[in-house]
């Protein structure tokens, strides 16, 4: 604040006090008071992460937009038709979240809807069955990208499992590197070569490729396996049709040591789930 004002303002409440003015003196204090909140105005809050989207329908799309509030996920339909499939979801409401740059599915504790009849057909608005305990919603952003910071506040705050491609902003800042391991990432078709790395408090698969990376923390973790000397089986938490969790399958360029192994065990397992057992010795050639 500027120091003439400030002695100005101070030279008139001593006056005011001076002469027994109650009025002056409050309305005096007042200005004062505003003229201090001018020069010092409150921290704003962050803005919530707001982003232009498709939303997938069983049956064709609709565009919205897509926000990641303080303590929920919202979308908000654009026109009359897309307004009905406006939803707001508190993070309890919400099962799983699986994350990449451009798109991010929200799946939820809902009945799906299976299509039977159209809405569009005549004479009639459209029929549908009930089926399963989760609904996916799925979102593709219209334009920007969903950054390693929003990652870094969802993973914070929710405690649900999580599949990301977009690496957590602190993966390379935090977190001690305990080993890393070259490995061949079996897929579907094919597969690719890579590095897993064990932290402290989580793991992450090929860190440098975009698109193709993924990040765990030990509670995503469902199990962990040697399928012989050379082979290693990670079971996670993730959605995939018809199985409760998806497996990821590494060849070995090398063997996981003993030491390595029993490690990266009581990470998976003393994360909340004591149970009283004991890892598998270390296959041997």
């Amino acid at each position: 604040m500027n120091s003439r004002v400030w002695e100005g303002q101070n030279k008139m409440i001593r006056i005011a006090r001076q002469v027994g003015q109650p009025f002056l003196l409050a309305v005096l204090w007042s200005a004062l008071a505003n003229s201090v909140n001018a020069q010092n105005p409150p921290p704003s809050q962050p803005a919530s992460p707001t982003y232009k989207v498709i939303h997938d329908h069983a049956l064709g799309q609709g565009r919205g937009e897509l926000r990641i509030m303080e303590n929920g996920i919202a979308f908000q339909g654009e026109g009359k038709d897309e307004e009905r499939h406006s939803r707001t979801w508190r993070d309890d409401d919400i099962k799983r979240l699986s994350i990449a740059r451009d798109e991010l599915r929200v799946t939820v504790y809902e009945a799906s809807r299976l299509p039977l009849i159209p809405r569009k057909a005549p004479f009639t608005d459209g029929k549908a069955m009930r089926t399963g305990s989760e609904h996916d919603y799925l979102f593709r952003l219209r334009e920007g990208e969903i950054t390693p910071e929003v990652v870094q506040q969802l993973l914070a705050r929710f405690h649900r499992p999580i599949e990301t491609s977009v690496l957590p902003n602190n993966e390379t800042e935090s977190g001690r590197l305990l080993f890393e391991i070259p490995v061949f990432h079996r897929q579907h078709v094919g597969g690719k070569s890579g590095w897993l790395r064990v932290y402290e408090q989580y793991m992450v698969l090929n860190a440098d490729d975009t698109g193709g990376a993924r990040f765990w923390r030990y509670t995503d973790i469902r199990d962990i396996g040697q399928l012989g000397r050379y082979q290693f089986e990670l079971a996670t938490w993730e959605g995939q049709f018809g199985v409760d969790g998806k497996s990821y399958v590494f060849d070995l360029k090398r063997p996981l040591t003993e030491v390595e192994y029993e490690s990266l065990w009581k990470k998976v397992y003393e994360q909340g789930r004591k149970i009283g057992l004991s890892p598998a010795p270390t296959p041997k050639q």
